[in-house]
């Protein structure tokens, strides 16, 4: 049973990304391109590779090498920030990493990264875990924060939206994100089509909340830090293992700050001869 807290808390955000709207928010439109099918095929990408995952031992390097170089590096790092600068012509603004509305944003961000700390200091037990194993669960996990970022709110959800509308983009992108998890997390949940679920009710709430401003970091770093570590701690109990392995997570944060950069450098550096 999905918890009533979530789902309160995803009729809230609904709510109010469909008040900034207004009408809009349930408008449908039909104006795919091949910008569309390249962003939802990368979305499958990763759901493809996390299925992989699972005929692999879960503490092997194969593993790890799937879910760090493969689905983060390759699927978050690469290919989005690759499309949108070096194929589309773009900007960092179009996978939603701009200036605009940044503060309101973090406001929103903090209200509702506010109610999961509210929860991890009301029932969990933190003096079990070492501050160490604490701090290194927050960095490991958040390495595949911002491949989600990238990837399902930057990528798939602004060219869903474009391409359908602001609903259909919250829907879909909630779907494509869930399906990242199958190799994943559902294998440590003792019910993983009811934990299948509880995701997809995550990633409505976490697509809505994306889409009261359309900009990253009304999710990154405080909602997703704060929503990840309730998931981790009250759920899974998982800090301390993850928190342990730092090797995998020096090299997710090298994939994470290095190859946007790169490729942001290099689409710099090409623009203008492509105009000259």
């Amino acid at each position: 049973m999905i918890d009533p807290a979530l789902l309160a808390v995803t009729a809230l955000a609904v709510t109010l990304a469909a008040m900034v709207h207004g009408r809009e928010f349930l408008r449908l439109r039909w104006d795919p391109t091949r910008h569309t099918v390249a962003a939802v095929a990368v979305g499958l990408l990763a759901a493809a590779f996390s299925a992989l995952a699972l005929t692999v031992p879960r503490h092997s390097f194969a593993y790890a090498f799937i879910l760090w170089i493969d689905i983060f590096g390759l699927c978050g790092f690469t290919l989005p920030w690759a499309y949108v600068l070096l194929v589309e012509g773009g900007s960092p603004a179009d996978l939603g990493v701009r200036r605009e509305g940044w503060a309101r944003s973090l406001v929103v961000s903090l209200l509702f990264a506010a109610g999961s700390a509210y929860g991890i200091l009301q029932h969990a037990d933190l003096s079990r875990y070492a501050p160490s194993h604490l701090l290194g669960a927050v960095l490991a996990l958040n390495v595949g924060g911002l491949f989600e970022l990238f990837l399902y709110y930057g990528f798939v959800h602004l060219r869903l939206r474009d391409a359908f509308g602001p609903l259909p983009a919250i829907v879909g992108t909630a779907v494509i994100y869930s399906l990242w998890h199958v190799g994943t997390e559902l294998p440590m949940h003792a019910d993983p089509l009811a934990a299948l679920g509880m995701l997809f009710v995550v990633g409505v709430l976490c697509q809505s909340v994306f889409a009261i401003t359309y900009n990253v970091l009304v999710v990154w770093p405080f909602f997703f830090t704060a929503g990840v570590m309730h998931d981790f701690i009250l759920n899974l109990d998982l800090p301390q293992q993850i928190g342990a392995a730092w090797g995998w997570t020096l090299v997710g944060w090298t994939l994470a700050l290095g190859v946007p950069w790169s490729l942001w450098r290099h689409g710099r550096r090409a623009a203008p001869r492509a105009g000259v």
